[in-house]
């Protein structure tokens, strides 16, 4: 779990996404915070680009035809829970397809906003407590309303979606920011890309080398990807080049590089996804940034088929110290295509099977030295559109530890998720122990994503799919990120 990965395809490794508060208001606003599969699909299948229409429900007895004093309404119930779960991607120029940013904008997606916070697609978060899982620590920037938000939701949109007194408005929670704190240096592009459908592909990856200047040794504490043009820039996986090997790539660009680095030699330090909020590891975790080295981008661009679009401006923004912290952070990346061993033989999942699985297991290597500290902090899983349910857990002489299950597998919305505790807190890692993944795919046209993938394929009846980057392709993939304190 702590050795160094290879480049391989991880389709986002991010810290956080859409809709993320910190701190709860009066109304009870819970904190919140996907993979968005691209600007366009940052939002789920329910929500359209243009408002509903909606018919009011008379006012309840005893209130005004305005409904000022009929509860909920928008400005002592609703609009704190929106403000805290909603206002990362539902903002005027924000990744999703409309502003949830007053009641004007609210109110005639009242029954869209009750129908997917009931049913759990909205604010996206598929990190479940399941009989088969119980994580150790609570994850960090939980978005999920409770019961009794949903049902508050309901009811709104039943009343005719009131919009009550301002002048009796509940205090606002802040919106959660996804601009990185204090940046030390921002770093873009040097030489623009041009993305258009070529044939039936809308899907590119193209890496970028850029220079962040250091002369020295600098440890890195906070990360964000800017996307230069959010119409096309999918997700964004982010290497340092050590060596600066990528300096030698003309004009920084080395185009149809493949799911990873487009070297043989990169440490995997973090990903982005839209909507994704900075990249920050625990207190007292850091990333050490060589004298020298360059960071490179991988961008996934995704072509939007109406004609071509140019990047200009992708980099990153970055926050960093001249000194170490007491723990440093890695990303290892476990199951197909990452380390271990396959226990069903080469991933392959015929056309047709309804429930087919494939396990991986990954032995921590046991030269860690007894004094070595090491803690997981974050975990993503990652399938493509086949795929429906995945899990991993740690197998050791303790019993058993799920790390993560994602039973309702989206690729739509993928992102990582981060334990809510002080990295001594967190789960540690020893030699010998086991992490086990588990994979449930779908194959059949019964699966949405199957018939999405078939169709983006020019296709109309499932194929056997193999492993790969690929449209056609599957995973399985987890990502786990350690902080490690007394060296290895």
């Amino acid at each position: 779990m702590v050795s160094v990965s290879r480049s391989l395809l991880l389709a986002s490794l991010v810290l956080a996404a859409c809709g993320d508060s910190q701190g709860s208001t009066a109304a009870t606003a819970t904190e919140s915070t996907g993979e968005a599969t691209g600007s366009s699909e940052a939002s789920s299948g329910s929500e359209a680009t243009s408002a509903p229409t909606t018919t009011e429900a008379p006012p309840t007895t005893g209130t005004t035809a305005a409904g000022e004093d009929v509860r909920p309404n928008w400005h002592q119930d609703i609009a704190p829970l929106v403000t805290a779960s909603c206002q990362s991607c539902h903002v005027s120029g924000g990744i999703a397809p409309f502003a949830l940013m007053t009641y004007e904008e609210a109110k005639p997606w009242a029954g869209v906003m009750a129908s997917d916070v009931a049913q759990g697609i909205m604010p996206p978060w598929h990190a479940l407590e399941t009989d088969e899982c119980q994580p150790p620590l609570p994850y960090l920037h939980d978005p999920r309303l409770s019961d009794d938000q949903k049902d508050m939701f309901q009811r709104w949109a039943d009343l005719g979606a009131p919009e009550g007194d301002p002048a009796l408005a509940a205090p606002l929670p802040t919106p959660p920011s996804l601009d990185l704190a204090n940046p030390t240096k921002s770093i873009t592009m040097t030489t623009p890309l041009t993305v258009d459908k070529v044939g039936n592909s809308l899907d590119f990856f193209h890496c970028l080398s850029l220079d962040p200047g250091n002369d020295a040794p600098v440890y890195v504490d906070g990360i964000q990807v800017l996307a230069g043009n959010p119409k096309i820039v999918h997700h964004v996986l982010i290497y340092v080049d050590a060596g600066a090997d990528s300096a030698s790539w003309p004009g920084g660009v080395k185009q149809n590089c493949g799911g990873g680095a487009g070297i043989g030699n990169a440490q995997l330090i973090g990903g982005w996804v839209p909507g994704g909020m900075p990249m920050v590891a625990p207190a007292g975790v850091t990333t050490e940034l060589p004298a020298g080295a360059r960071l490179i981008l991988n961008v996934h661009y995704h072509a939007t088929g109406g004609g071509p679009e140019e990047d200009s401006a992708t980099g990153l923004a970055l926050r960093w110290s001249d000194t170490a912290a007491e723990w440093s952070t890695f990303f290892t990346l476990i199951g197909a295509p990452g380390v271990g061993e396959s226990l069903n033989g080469p991933l392959m999942i015929p056309a047709g099977e309804e429930a087919h699985v494939e396990e991986y297991e990954y032995v921590v290597p046991d030269n860690i030295p007894a004094f070595a500290d090491v803690r997981v902090w974050t975990v993503l899983n990652h399938m493509h559109k086949v795929g429906v349910d995945m899990r991993v857990w740690v197998e050791n002489a303790g019993g058993e530890t799920c790390l993560l299950h994602t039973p309702k597998w989206d690729f739509n919305w993928q992102r990582s998720y981060q334990y809510d505790a002080p990295i001594t807190e967190s789960f540690r890692v020893r030699g010998g122990d086991r992490v086990r993944l588990r994979c449930v795919y779908n194959n059949t046209m019964s699966n949405p994503g199957v018939v999405e993938m078939l169709a983006e394929a020019g296709l109309d009846a499932p194929v056997d799919v193999g492993l790969g980057e690929g449209t056609l392709d599957e995973m399985c993939l987890t990502g786990v990120g350690v902080a490690i304190k007394g060296g290895l």
